[in-house]
């Protein structure tokens, strides 16, 4: 008893008030004094094992706790634009599962004004947006700086040319994506032709980057694209340097104040600005 004490860091006598409403509780001794010292009743035999087990499992859960707690474990709500799966994403996953293996990761492709409001809504804890961003109550960290490139079908005009000049294409059908979309790449498409002089004639809308290709593919117009998209290999398109210069900024962002564990070993896994 008094080795036990001292282990315990407790006096002897609190020790043995502890031990005596045990007893009480369970309705039963379970040490018995004798010659040799102190040893286990039948009942204290039969609560040894269970004893062991219950104070393994309370170590198990004080683990668990301790690796949510520091973005060990747990489960990571990651947005991210579906151009973004072509560059961006696939190395921040790569990074992010080789330092942390117990994080399970959800993944949702949504549009950058979706994602705003679901994190902000606590739907996603981190978004994957074209930026810059300066929404009230978000923090974000820039990622990368994308020029944009004109998408030609392979037999246009132009598709010989090192570059293209955005006043080249006044007269051609433009694909992008819905303007009820709010998408970036939609406001900076027009935003370029205004400044050339001309307002695009938009003849086909598609929700997906990929989709917008197959569409230049399928010769139905021009598209301003950005840069990642040239590993989309489709044997009727070809891609240009556009003129003027032009390029899009990606951004990571999460609610600002304070961050779950799983945020927080996120960010802590970001590139630098």
């Amino acid at each position: 008893m008094s080795r036990a004490a001292t282990a315990l860091h407790v006096s002897q006598p609190a020790l043995s008030e502890q031990i005596r409403k045990l007893e009480d509780d369970l309705g039963a001794p379970l040490f018995a004094r004798t010659s040799r010292g102190v040893v286990l009743t039948d009942a204290g035999e039969a609560l040894l094992p269970q004893a062991r087990a219950v104070l393994a499992q309370a170590d198990v859960a004080v683990g668990a706790v301790h690796m949510v707690a520091h973005g060990i474990a747990g489960t990571l709500t990651l947005g991210f634009i579906d151009s973004a799966a072509l560059g961006i994403v696939p190395p921040l996953i790569r990074a992010f599962t080789a330092r942390y293996p117990n994080v399970k990761l959800r993944l949702r492709e949504l549009g950058t004004q979706q994602q705003l409001k679901a994190v902000e809504a606590g739907e996603i804890d981190v978004g994957i947006v074209r930026g810059p961003i300066w929404n009230d109550g978000l923090v974000g960290q820039r990622l990368a700086t994308e020029p944009l490139l004109v998408a030609l079908p392979a037999q246009h005009r132009l598709a010989g040319a090192a570059s293209v000049k955005l006043g080249d294409l006044r007269d051609e059908g433009f694909i992008t994506y819905p303007a009820d979309r709010g998408a970036a790449l939609y406001e900076e498409t027009m935003r370029l032709c205004h400044e050339a002089g001309f307002d695009p004639a938009i003849v086909q809308e598609a929700n997906e980057i990929a989709t917008i290709c197959a569409l230049v593919d399928a010769g139905l117009g021009v598209a301003i694209v950005p840069s990642s998209v040239d590993v989309i290999a489709l044997s009727g398109v070809v891609y240009r340097v556009l003129e003027p210069h032009a390029e899009l900024e990606r951004w990571a962002v999460w609610r600002d104040g304070a961050q779950t564990g799983v945020v927080r070993a996120f960010v802590a896994t970001l590139a630098p600005q």
